[in-house]
């Protein structure tokens, strides 16, 4: 392991609010993730669908999913800048 790797790894070890803030960008990205499982079981049931209303229903699901996946992936990004901004200092 590098030093630098190393240093980076000691740090979030003392420093709580970096453990914190590691803590909350593991659990956005095991929400993430599940968004997206249930996505794209949504999107199987809505192809094997026949039924116009129900196919109404599902694609409006899975476009409440996909706005909340795109708002999760964007505080995600927001996270990690903030953390290299914290690494930085």
């Amino acid at each position: 392991m590098k030093y630098s790797k190393l240093l980076k790894k000691l740090s979030a070890l003392f420093d709580p609010d970096l453990r914190a803030h590691q803590r909350k960008k593991g659990k956005i990205k095991e929400g993430l993730k599940k968004i997206r499982h249930k996505q794209k079981e949504l999107e199987k049931k809505l192809a094997a669908t026949d039924s116009e209303l129900e196919q109404r229903q599902l694609q409006e699901k899975i476009s409440i999913l996909t706005t909340q996946r795109a708002k999760g992936l964007e505080l995600l990004k927001e996270l990690e800048q903030d953390e290299g901004r914290c690494n930085q200092a």
